[in-house]
């Protein structure tokens, strides 16, 4: 059977960016894939596969197109006001925190934690990792500078405490960058970091097939340390969190068995 242009779209983008769509739900992400090349003049995804292929800029365009950036700081603040109950559960000093934004997009959320712990867990070392498949968004977070409407939850006392005004826009503090290391990386090839005391992991998920986001949530649960605390967002509901090896201990929150 022949493939049709979105298959053969797959195998360009497989080969060319090492991104298997195959593990994205179809119907997203080909209505996604179309909208992309008719913004940019081309007549069907087959066309838009031929331009791809030797096309690095395009590429990077098209991953960052397919990335959601919906992000900001403390987003859904009850999920944080929920994780503040939690923190007393993390591992005590002299232990390093160690924590992983799984999908940091332009690094509101790894932030927003680091705020956080400092405000919850004052002295206490904390390493974050931050990680997206989006170099765009990453280069956005490492630069640690951000608009208005992206701190609509932060409140004056943070914006005062954490932010210095930078043109206009706000630069976030340069101590607590330096606790956040971001890097590249894609939950569904690359190895996952180990013996993490707390994942946040929200609203990543959405494009991906069910069996996709099995197996990146059962290699979530074994990157946690033992009773390590997992966050998720609506998009990563746990139906039978046993079965993997967590147990909930609030909404939309779960610990490592």
């Amino acid at each position: 059977m022949a493939l049709d242009d979105y298959e053969l779209l797959q195998d360009v983008v497989l080969r060319a960016m090492r991104l298997d769509l195959r593990l994205y739900k179809r119907e997203q992400m080909e209505r996604r894939l179309r909208a992309f090349g008719t913004q940019r003049g081309y007549a069907s995804l087959a066309v838009l596969g031929e331009a791809l292929a030797p096309d690095r800029a395009l590429q990077s365009q098209l991953l960052s197109y397919l990335t959601i950036h919906v992000s900001e700081f403390f987003r859904d603040p009850r999920f944080f006001d929920d994780l503040r109950l939690l923190l007393p559960q993390l591992p005590q000093p002299p232990h390093t925190v160690r924590a992983w934004s799984a999908g940091c997009s332009i690094g509101a959320e790894p932030y927003s934690l680091a705020m956080l712990l400092e405000e919850e867990r004052p002295g206490q070392h904390y390493q974050i990792l931050a990680t997206d498949i989006d170099e765009r968004s990453l280069d956005l977070a490492r630069r640690g500078v951000y608009r208005e409407e992206d701190l609509r939850q932060v409140d004056p006392l943070r914006r005062t405490r954490y932010f210095s005004p930078d043109g206009k826009g706000y630069r976030i503090r340069p101590d607590l960058q330096q606790e956040i290391t971001f890097r590249h990386h894609d939950l569904l090839r690359d190895p996952y970091p180990d013996e993490q005391d707390l994942v946040l992991f929200r609203n990543v998920a959405i494009y991906f097939t069910e069996q996709a986001k099995e197996q990146v949530m059962q290699r979530i649960t074994r990157s946690l340390a033992p009773g390590g605390i997992l966050m998720v967002g609506s998009t990563e509901a746990i139906l039978r969190p046993q079965q993997i090896g967590l147990r909930q201990v609030r909404p939309f929150f779960f610990a490592r068995a």
